[in-house]
């Protein structure tokens, strides 16, 4: 096997990276093992045998690099293993899950005993070791089990329930498996990559801190339980991301950013790509310098384009399409605080010439990879195609085997443990809503000159939650505020549109008071559609990853009636001394 990346061609013979997972017919027959003598013989006196369990065997192998400045900063590569165990004990109608205490919540995950969420495991599995480590963890998972079913049992003798949903489905056997073969890629061509495209910043000396990042992480899932369900499933992620902090002449923090994710390093843009566009960002970083401020805060259409249609959606929308159980609990604070969209069930929440479906298992869109895509969840399951939004009406959430007033099963949602969505496409209807993209930006002017606006705003770039909390938090040292308020956009690239067709490219500024009742002010969207690959903070509580891929398929959209105003409060000071380096 050969590859051809960054334009160069790359043989097996050179250093690569370390894949090398256990055999699934070991890894099946280890846990097969483990749950027939678990069921036959897990019982304490007093408390019910289990009725179910599930494992979950995870192998991991991640390639790393980070540059700054064109000198390495980190280059790592290690595999890692990881155990999750689910025990129910009980009946389906009623068991120890679906409850928060003082000390549990969902399948437990903080016992003083043996850990069984996520539990590391040796690299160099064995059958004996594997099923030591199944032995341990499911004996733990068992104890915090019956504590957490008396514990249940407690909180509802003492008061009377609403919601008498059954906390469990049995299902049929069933045996899935969505596999491929996992690249091999070589080290020195990551390292390579974070190098020249950070070496770039040289040219910038005005910048105060900068960053390239590079990762590879292929991931294998084997999956089994009791009802005689099973899965196997690899997973591939690629992800290059690069960030700039600089201060405006006033003093304003300012920073940007550049990210493309993929399935596989093949897939990823050509070297000489990705560095034009980290030109691209550092040219309009430079220029924002000395951009003018936003004035007075503006309420008026906005025309958000590309990458940023997909934030706009990725933020607003994303997290509230999924359905979750709300638990059982003592305390109030353990309670969901919002269950997204369920009460909103059969209203509109789009325009009408907008049509949302989910479908995981899609891999491209054109010649685009979708980062987000799966076609078997984390619990075994089929994932289903599901059109959640049609004509604007919301239709059905994305959902796990947990029931819910609203759901009854699964749609095949359950990703790192909770529901979250992986693909999500937008369908635009044939109406006079619906124009080309070169035509967009002359629906704004219209509407620019029908209401005597002085000006409206175009948006190219929103910041990113996961780049703004990770990578860019870490090279600016906090610097640049990591928190963003409910219901605040932070946009990065926005230029004012003139009536006579001029832009002015201004200093970063904030949509606010956005909510999903927002998105039903979009006028008109493009018949062009993008795909945006993105790393998604975690939909709801008890998922085992804080972030995960999702891939958006997005038109541009025109929204009206977005409040956007300028950032104000004070500012640090800009740093004295000029950089010790500088490359005429």
């Amino acid at each position: 096997m050969r590859w051809c990346v960054f334009g160069i061609a790359v043989g097996t013979f050179c250093s690569a990276q370390v894949w090398s997972p256990p055999p699934t017919e070991m890894v099946f027959q280890a846990m097969q093992q483990e749950l027939q003598r678990a069921l036959q013989g897990l019982r304490l006196e007093g408390a019910p045998a289990p009725y179910y369990i599930e494992y979950r065997l995870q192998y991991r192998s991640a390639l790393v690099a980070r540059a700054v400045l064109g000198e390495l900063i980190e280059l790592t590569e290690h595999p890692q293993v990881t155990l999750t165990v689910g025990v129910r004990i009980g009946t389906p109608e009623m068991d120890n899950t679906n409850v928060a205490t003082g000390s549990f919540l969902l399948f437990g995950g903080m016992s003083s005993r043996e850990t069984y969420r996520q539990r590391s495991l040796p690299v160099e599995l064995s059958d004996t070791l594997l099923r030591r480590e199944l032995w341990l963890a499911t004996d733990a998972a068992y104890k915090d089990a019956v504590e957490q079913y008396g514990q249940k049992l407690n909180l509802v003798r003492a008061r009377m329930r609403r919601d008498t949903t059954p906390d469990f489905q049995l299902l049929s056997p069933a045996v899935l498996a969505d596999t491929v073969a996992v690249p091999r890629f070589p080290r020195v061509y990551a390292e390579r990559l974070c190098r020249e495209l950070s070496a770039l910043f040289r040219q910038y000396p005005e910048f105060t801190a900068s960053a390239v990042g590079f990762e590879y992480l292929p991931l294998q899932t084997w999956y089994i339980n009791t009802e005689g369900r099973r899965a196997v499933k690899t997973e591939l992620f690629t992800g290059v991301e690069v960030v700039a902090f600089t201060q405006g002449l006033d003093g304003t923090p300012l920073a940007d950013y550049y990210s493309v994710y993929v399935r596989t390093p093949a897939e990823l843009p050509p070297l000489d790509s990705l560095k034009r566009a980290v030109v691209a960002l550092a040219e309009r970083l430079r220029q924002q310098q000395a951009a003018s401020a936003l004035e007075e805060t503006y309420v008026g259409p906005v025309l958000f384009e590309g990458r940023a249609a997909g934030e706009l959606i990725a933020q607003l929308l994303v997290p509230q399409l999924v359905v979750s159980r709300e638990p059982l609990a003592d305390r109030p604070f353990f309670t969901l605080r919002s269950q997204g969209l369920v009460r909103r069930l059969g209203t509109r929440i789009l325009p009408e010439f907008l049509t949302l479906r989910a479908a995981p298992c899609q891999r491209f869109f054109e010649s685009t990879s979708l980062v987000g895509s799966y076609c078997v969840d984390d619990e075994g399951m089929p994932a289903e195609t599901v059109t959640v939004v049609e004509r604007g009406v919301l239709r059905q959430l994305l959902s796990t085997r947990v029931p819910t007033r609203w759901t009854a099963g699964s749609n095949g949602h359950n990703r790192a443990g909770a529901p979250m969505a992986g693909v999500l496409e937008f369908l635009p209807d044939t109406a006079s809503d619906v124009v080309e993209r070169a035509r967009l930006r002359q629906r704004l002017l219209q509407i620019l000159q029908q209401r005597g606006l002085p000006y409206a705003l175009i948006v190219r770039s929103v910041m990113n939650l996961n780049i703004l909390q990770t990578i860019l938090a870490r090279t600016t040292l906090g610097k640049y505020p990591p928190f963003v308020r409910e219901g605040t956009l932070p946009l990065l690239a926005v230029y004012r549109l003139f009536p006579d067709g001029r832009e002015e490219l201004l200093q970063p500024c904030d949509a606010v008071g956005l909510t999903v009742r927002s998105l039903r002010d979009i006028m008109a969207i493009s018949r062009e559609r993008l795909a945006y690959n993105y790393l998604a903070p975690a939909a709801r509580p008890g998922s085992e990853l804080p972030y995960l891929p999702v891939s958006l398929i997005v038109p541009d959209m025109v929204v009206d009636e977005v409040e956007v105003r300028p950032r104000e409060g004070d500012v640090p000071q800009r740093p004295l001394v000029p950089p010790p380096f500088f490359q005429q």
